[in-house]
């Protein structure tokens, strides 16, 4: 039986990885599922062991990362996230196992054979400075992302500054960039690369078809329990909701 705690801020996830392990052949025992820093830290210092951790890079309070920064953890870990390709080039640098939500079972049994591996059935693991790679993640996230984008408006070539975006969004296969003064351009990206190209402090991919600026943000309000309605200004061409797996992160960009 090995006891095992999951740090994840989003329920649906946190239920759907519980959900998994229970499929697994080992028996697994989650002990406690955690959706924030300060929880984390509250937990650690109460001494309970466990064998894994299943921990979400994301957390409600802040990146998951600061907890290692407050105290040393030495049980082993498996960083959940949604692809992050800086993150994720840091994990492999330092052999550090993760998985790519959605997460599949497929992929958890990887995992978890891996953990039986080099922490069962090896008999001195390496130790892994989990405050070091932190801080390589940083390293690896904070780059250049774009100041400006050049459109194409009738005959002439514009520049439209990023500052100046209020969202993006996907309509009949193009996308486009809706300015705050109005104005629409359409883009030569897919929604999936555009993102990558825009600083996440500032804009958020609500959906598959909207990424939002923080300031274009006028109100959200609660449209039912699982689903939050954003209203901008300029106002997008159909209504804006959050979808419950995203409402989490949605929430702790706002706050930050």
């Amino acid at each position: 039986m090995y006891k095992v705690l999951i740090v994840e801020d989003e329920a649906p996830s946190a239920r759907k990885l519980k959900m998994l392990l229970g499929k697994l052949e080992d028996d697994f025992d989650v002990i406690a599922s955690l959706e924030s820093i300060e929880e984390c830290v509250e937990f650690f210092e109460t001494g309970e062991k466990v064998d894994l951790i299943f921990m979400d890079i994301h957390l409600s309070d802040g990146n998951s990362f600061e907890i290692f920064e407050q105290l040393e953890v030495e049980t082993p870990i498996i960083f959940t996230t949604a692809f992050d390709q800086y993150a994720i080039k840091a994990f492999k640098q330092n052999s550090v196992d993760y998985l790519l939500k959605p997460i599949s079972l497929a992929d958890l049994e990887t995992s978890v054979d891996k953990f039986k591996k080099r922490f069962i059935t090896d008999n001195s693991p390496s130790k892994i400075d989990y405050d070091l790679l932190g801080q390589v993640v940083a390293q690896q996230m904070n780059h250049d992302y774009k100041e400006r984008f050049m459109v194409s408006f009738r005959d002439e070539l514009r520049t439209v500054k990023v500052e100046d975006i209020a969202f993006v969004f996907a309509e009949s296969k193009a996308v486009f960039i809706q300015v705050t003064d109005g104005k629409v351009y359409d883009v030569n990206y897919t929604m999936d690369q555009i993102e990558k190209k825009l600083d996440p402090k500032n804009f958020f991919r609500v959906n598959r078809k909207y990424i939002v600026q923080i300031n274009a943000i006028d109100s959200v309000s609660w449209y039912s329990k699982t689903k939050l309605k954003i209203f901008t200004k300029p106002e997008t061409p159909s209504e804006l909701f959050v979808p419950a797996d995203k409402m989490g992160k949605f929430k702790e960009w706002l706050n930050r």
